[in-house]
Parts: structure tokens; sequence; C-alpha cells
């Protein structure tokens, strides 16, 4: 079997963090594919990597290899509820504003900023929104009082839609908001007909974490553990 390693560079320049998956590999390969994959995103300038490992033949797990070491920093789940009668309902405090072609660049602002510090995130930029758009995906800004302080987005490759993403600006963070946009988001869903929503988190963003979770979402799957890199030696010798 030919071993099958993906290196996620674009991180880089923003947040010097990045990123490898173990797609497929024997496990006495494990060892090998870590070194050549830190090794090419050290060379692209990263600070900070981490990695994870899709093949169940072949898990990674905490501990020394040959110049690193593995250290488990947190978990990807996929959440999932039902869109009926006990979803908690919107206030009414926020309105959810499709993105028009106007606005691109202040939603692209607001998701970057809202995102920069959520453990796996991704950098949006105009290239990967209209990707993002034509692959069937909706997005959109949260409105208080007429003023942009969030985003939202939607995806559709399943049956059931996947809330993508969902963030508010720092300066509108603890006032209740975040809960209100997620339940908005729900209702929006379930007027649309869906019957069924579900989404990814981090066990490191607890505050997400715990959001989903007193809305009545419920881990379905645990997608991957994610180890943080540290060198323990030269790995470019």
């Amino acid at each position: 079997m030919q071993p099958e390693l993906e290196i996620i560079t674009k991180e880089i320049p923003a947040k010097g963090k990045g990123y490898m998956w173990i797609r497929r590999c024997w496990p006495d390969q494990v060892d090998g594919l870590i070194r050549q994959g830190a090794r090419s995103l050290l060379r692209e300038g990263a600070t900070e990597i981490y990695a994870a490992s899709l093949d169940p033949a072949a898990p990674l797990a905490e501990g020394s290899g040959d110049g690193y070491r593995l250290e488990f920093r947190h978990d990807m789940l996929r959440l999932e509820r039902p869109l009926d009668r006990t979803c908690p309902p919107p206030e009414g405090k926020l309105t959810l504003e499709p993105l028009s072609r106007e606005k691109v660049g202040q939603w692209l602002t607001l998701y970057n900023e809202c995102f920069f510090d959520v453990p796996n995130s991704a950098s949006c930029g105009r290239t990967d929104l209209e990707r993002i758009q034509a692959e069937g995906s909706r997005c959109g800004l949260a409105m208080l009082d007429g003023v942009p302080v969030g985003v939202y987005l939607l995806g559709f490759q399943e049956a059931d839609p996947e809330i993508e993403g969902m963030g508010l600006c720092k300066d509108f963070r603890g006032r209740g908001l975040g809960r209100e946009l997620l339940c908005s988001v729900m209702a929006l869903l379930a007027g649309e007909g869906f019957g069924r929503t579900w989404l990814k988190v981090s066990t490191a963003n607890a505050l997400a974490y715990d959001l989903y979770r007193s809305a009545g979402f419920v881990q379905t799957r645990l997608i991957s553990h994610w180890y943080q890199v540290i060198s323990e030696g030269d790995l470019l010798a």
C-alpha cells in the first residue's frame, strides 16, 4: 500500500500553523510520514505543526518518535440534532441577511476575524468563497440593529444541512448572541423544511462545544484526534 499524506500550508502565513493528514499507511510507516510532513511544514515556515490520522489501522498516540514528540491537543466531533419543536426559538435579537455581492468584502473580513483563533479553522479568501458557493453552500451576515456583528455558513452537500460555521465579532461576545445566532440558523433551516442538522466542533473550543450541547446537539461521531508535533531534535537534518 502506498502511503498517502496530505500537507496543509495555507494557515502558515497568517497563523504560523501547519497541518498534516495521514490518510492511509501501514503502522510502521507512521513515524516516517510524521517526519516527512513536519519537515515539509517547517520548510514552509510553520511554527506550530498539528497531525491527525484518518486511517484506523494507523492511529497516532502521545509519545516520542525519531526527533519529535506528539502531544494530544483536541478531538474533532460531529454533533447532530433534530429540527423539531424541541429547538430553542430565537428571541428576535438578530436578523440573518443572505450575502450579497456588495458585502462580500465585509463578510470575508468578519469571517476571518471571528474564526482566527478557532482550532483547525481555515482563513477564507474570495477564491475560497467562490468555491464554497459553487459547491452549494450559503452564507450571510448576522445583523444587530442593522449592524453586522457576525457571520454564518451553511452547507448542503448532504441530505441534512451542515452548520459549517457561525461566529460573532469579539466585541459582541458574552451577551448571549452566540446562542441567539445558533437558534436563528436552526429556525432558518427548519423553515425551509429540513428535519435535522449537524456541525463539527473541536473539544478545545469549550465555549462553542458547551453552547451546542446546551442547545440539544448530541455527538454522533468522533471525526479525528489531533496532536501537536513538537521537535525534539533537528527534523531538517
